[in-house]
Parts: structure tokens; C-alpha cells; sequence
């Protein structure tokens, strides 16, 4: 939740909130620990054997932790600090990374120092830059520099969400009251 208190900040202080997005994030997190997995179809097999993974994988259990702890050494290497109320936050002066596994937020007030930033993490990691931030977790996101606000909607997931239960061939139907009166 922290991240839409990185959204007010931004929109009261007029910063810059740009995102990235890691290709194959959970392939970048050694483990620690032996797991043995079954050889998939396709590889030449050779009976009775298993294979001793040495980098995390999607769909293991640790994989999640291991791609955040990757991510946050490299940040904190970079002279970022994590929020005790929040790991998935790291600050560095007036500057903000917000993680969610593979999705990064960045927020500040010098383009050209986010760009840096970014930079580096794209040395070290392969990357989507996304640009100016107009989706994330699901949810659009449209800012109004003039006004100084910022929309969060979720219109793409309620449509989806209608599509998924059969509902979007349904007709509207009438109520017996007016759904604009207060009572």
C-alpha cells in the first residue's frame, strides 16, 4: 500500500514518477539452499537422474524472496535505503524506488538522476523502461500536472473481472428507487 503514499508525495511535491519493469526477474536470484527438480520433456534424458538448480525459477515457492533480495542488494550497492515500515520501498534523499517482485516505480525530482538510476539497473538486469507511469499493479494511472492530482482507476480489471463471471452481454436493470438519493 505504501506505493500510493508515493503517489500523494509525488503529486504534492510535482515529482517525476517513471517504471520498469524486470524480463525474467526470478532468473536473476541464486539459491542458497539444494533443490533437485525432475528434467523437463525435451532435454536429452538420462534415467534416474534429477538436476540441481542454481538459479531461482517461477512457480518455486522461494522465488519471490530470492528476486527481492537480488533486487534489494543491487539498490542498497547503488546507496538506496530500505523503510523499516515498508522493505518494498527504498529511499535515497528525495529519491524513491517502490518493488513489487518485477515492477518498479521510481520518483523524483531530476529526471536525469531517475534516468540514472535506471541505467544502472539495467546493466545489471534486463529491463522494460515504461516510461512516465500510466499503469501499475493493475491499475491506470493519469495525472493532472495542472491540478496537481492524480487518478487511480481500475477499469481494466472490473472489466475483466465482468468478463471472467459472463456479464458483459447482461442489460442493465431498472431499480425501484433512484440510486443518486441519499438517504
Amino acid at each position: 500500500m505504501s506505493y500510493k503514499a508515493i503517489f500523494a508525495i509525488a503529486t504534492a511535491l510535482g515529482l517525476y514518477v517513471e517504471q520498469m519493469n524486470v524480463k525474467t526477474a526470478f532468473l536473476y536470484g541464486d539459491i542458497n539452499e539444494e533443490i533437485y527438480v525432475e528434467q523437463s520433456n525435451g532435454l536429452d534424458q538420462i534415467l534416474d537422474k534429477v538436476c540441481l538448480l542454481k538459479k531461482a525459477l517461477y512457480g518455486l515457492k522461494q522465488s519471490p524472496r530470492i528476486c527481492y533480495n537480488t533486487l534489494a542488494e543491487f539498490l542498497k550497492g547503488l546507496g538506496f535505503h530500505e523503510l523499516s515500515s515498508d522493505l518494498g520501498v527504498f529511499t535515497q534523499g528525495n529519491y524513491y524506488v517502490a518493488v513489487y517482485v518485477d515492477d518498479l516505480l521510481f520518483v523524483g525530482h531530476k529526471k536525469p538522476e531517475i534516468k540514472k538510476v535506471k541505467q544502472s539497473l539495467n546493466k545489471r538486469f534486463k529491463m522494460t523502461d515504461l516510461g512516465p507511469c500510466s499503469y501499475y499493479l493493475g491499475m491506470s494511472i493519469r495525472r493532472d500536472l495542472v491540478n496537481w492530482a492524480l487518478f487511480l482507476g481500475q477499469r481494466a480489471y472490473l472489466d475483466k473481472v465482468i468478463c471472467d463471471f459472463g456479464m458483459a452481454e447482461c442489460k442493465p436493470v431498472s431499480l425501484p428507487i433512484n440510486p443518486n438519493i441519499k438517504l
